[in-house]
């Protein structure tokens, strides 16, 4: 379930794999869809427009109209299937359209996901394998890339005992990448990283465990995901990889009888294996969740990382919130002590925009390492 995860919210989506540079921060379109969830048995019909801040493009903005409906009225446990679109562009000249298509049925034992985009997406290039040093903001330690893209995936779901579900995806992307200039297409070949074509054809086994007690504000429960991402020629693919990644979230309510402060962890650990193009490597803050370093900066073969946030209900519309993490990134095992450690801590403010769902805007504010991050997204920050 992962994307471009789901090509970023969609297409970046985090739930696939492409996803080395978000569109927008967080399962954003995911909690958009689900705030919609058992509103009522009629189609819902909704256009979310608005600002996209991301530290390695620039200042964007996208529109994502969506429509929400149940396939079976009768069904009262299965969520609403939904159809979506998204459209997005920045000031740097990147740009995408993509469409998402949800089905749900049978009593929630059942999910498909269908995912498409098409789009050219520009950020900053630092450089693979840069781990064992602390890399400032300076333009001299980076150049502009792009990558011209289309996407495509397909996931059905099954579900298997309790929260816990099993699946296939099957995710194709004819990607076409370069420099903004032949001084960056030759700093990205420096780096073993491909300048021109590349198709990645990928079937994956998926897992996932949910029994968390609310998907848009949660405090108590787990949520965690098991992503097994296998490219081979065999399928068609440019080259042969293969990537795991895996991650579990807790949240716990901190007071006896109120659920106003609670603390929410995440664990993170990503591998990659055989002939990995750039998007697939690991890229420490993207797909993970972890904020306060600029995208692209720390990128090789591995990571992990580890962060808590604790949370607090103010007032019914609004909450604050405190969070730290530390992690690594790294090229195999025997590198991880050589790799500097990259610490990040910050504050955050939830705004509650939909108080029946429970549904919260969130602005956060992180510094890290000579870096620092400022957040914005709709839902839990993880």
């Amino acid at each position: 379930m992962k994307p471009i995860r789901l090509l970023v919210v969609f297409i970046l989506l985090y739930h696939t794999g492409w996803g080395q540079k978000k569109i927008i921060s967080g399962d954003s379109l995911l909690l958009i869809e689900s705030t919609l969830k058992k509103i009522n048995l009629k189609p819902n019909f909704t256009v979310i427009p608005g600002p996209v801040y991301n530290s390695s493009t620039q200042l964007g903005f996208a529109v994502i109209p969506m429509v929400v409906y149940n396939l079976n009225k009768k069904d009262t446990i299965t969520p609403p299937s939904s159809t979506a679109a998204l459209f997005y562009f920045d000031l740097y000249g990147s740009w995408m359209v993509a469409a998402k298509q949800n089905f749900y049925w049978n009593r929630n034992k059942w999910r498909a996901i269908i995912t498409a985009g098409y789009g050219d997406l520009r950020s900053k290039f630092y450089g693979v394998s840069q781990d064992s040093v602390v890399i400032g903001n300076s333009t001299d330690n980076y150049v502009w890339m792009s990558d011209r893209t289309f996407l495509f995936s397909a996931t059905c779901y099954r579900k298997i005992a309790g929260g816990f579900y099993g699946g296939l995806e099957y995710s194709y992307g004819n990607i076409y990448q370069n420099g903004k200039d032949s001084a960056a297409s030759e700093r990205m070949k420096r780096d073993s990283v491909l300048v021109g074509h590349d198709i990645q054809s990928m079937l994956n086994p998926t897992f996932v465990w949910d029994n968390r007690n609310n998907l848009f504000w949660t405090t108590k429960g787990y949520y965690a995901e098991l992503n097994l991402r296998n490219s081979n020629t065999l399928f068609l693919s440019s080259r042969t990889f293969f990537v795991v990644e895996a991650f579990v979230n807790g949240y716990h309510c901190l007071l006896r009888k109120s659920e106003r402060l609670s603390l929410a962890w995440r664990f993170y650990v990503q591998g990659c294996w055989g002939d990995v193009p750039y998007n697939q490597l690991a890229n420490y803050g993207e797909t993970d969740g972890f904020r306060g370093y600029t995208s692209g900066k720390y990128v090789n073969r591995s990571k992990v990382n580890l962060q808590a946030e604790l949370r607090y209900d103010i007032w019914k519309f609004i909450a604050v919130s405190g969070f730290i993490g530390t992690g690594k990134v790294f090229d195999h095992l025997a590198d991880f002590g050589q790799a500097v450690w990259l610490p990040a801590g910050g504050v955050g403010i939830y705004l509650n925009v939909i108080p029946s769902r429970n549904l919260r805007a969130y602005l956060n504010f992180a510094v890290a390492r000579e870096d620092y991050g400022v957040y914005v997204g709709l839902g839990q920050s993880f």
